[in-house]
């Protein structure tokens, strides 16, 4: 079963996302943090190996050089001998959040404009997965990344253990669906709380996009970058 994932319109895109979330002036975010942030999110998407477009590993290694300067002590300010790479990252972030608020704002004047003009009907076929309650997947991915970094640090410290060689996603599903057998609303992390290796792990996730997906459970975060909750659907009742 392949899940195909809806991409950001590139790097950009995903940082500007990432600072979106603090509400607060682009030149004003604690890039660290950003940072951070956008690197789990690469690194998530190599665990369920899934295809990284080179212009995001790109923008990876610029950002793992802001970020090392940001950790480096300044022991003499120098005045501007150099380029400053984070200046020049949110410059790029300032124009490129101008450019696309325009492109949105042209674009709702395109869909007003459709309204006066009859047109065929077209039949749009989507394979994108859209999850439900959540503008984009990032924030799946961002929660789900902490647990992929906690249960790592967990079997590194556990005894070693005899794993399956193949876990299915379908089987996966049924699980999912028994966790909600006394409950209707759970914590995304609780699904691996019991899971022997990362090779389960990430079918337990994949599983779960696939029960977003067909709107047998919908999503909830109820702050930046915190848990993600997934809520049984009243019109999906589980068996």
């Amino acid at each position: 079963m392949d899940i195909k994932l809806k991409d950001f319109e590139g790097p950009l895109d995903l940082l500007l996302h990432l600072v979106s979330k603090y509400q607060v002036d682009i030149y004003e975010v604690p890039i660290t943090e950003v940072i951070e942030q956008y690197l789990a999110y690469i690194a998530t998407l190599q665990a369920l190996r899934l295809e990284v477009a080179g212009e995001y590993m790109l923008m990876a290694s610029q950002l793992m050089v802001i970020k090392s300067r940001r950790l480096l002590p300044k022991v003499v300010e120098q005045a501007e001998l150099e380029d400053d790479p984070e200046l020049e990252l949110l410059d790029q972030l300032e124009e490129y959040r101008r450019f696309k608020l325009l492109s949105e704002k042209l674009g709702e004047q395109h869909e007003e404009r459709a309204h006066y003009f009859s047109k065929p009907k077209l039949e749009l076929v989507y394979e994108d997965v859209t999850l439900a309650q959540d503008k984009s997947i990032i924030d799946i991915f961002l929660a789900f990344s902490k647990v992929m970094a906690e249960k790592q640090a967990s079997l590194r410290q556990s005894h070693a253990t005899i794993t399956r060689d193949e876990y299915k996603i379908e089987d996966m599903m049924d699980f999912v669906r028994s966790q909600f057998q006394d409950q209707s609303r759970l914590a995304l992390r609780q699904l691996f709380k019991e899971s022997q290796d990362i090779n389960e792990v990430i079918t337990i996730f994949l599983a779960t996009l696939e029960l977003v997906k067909v709107h047998e459970v919908v999503l909830e975060q109820t702050e930046t970058f915190g848990d993600i909750y997934l809520i049984r659907s009243k019109d999906e009742p589980f068996s």
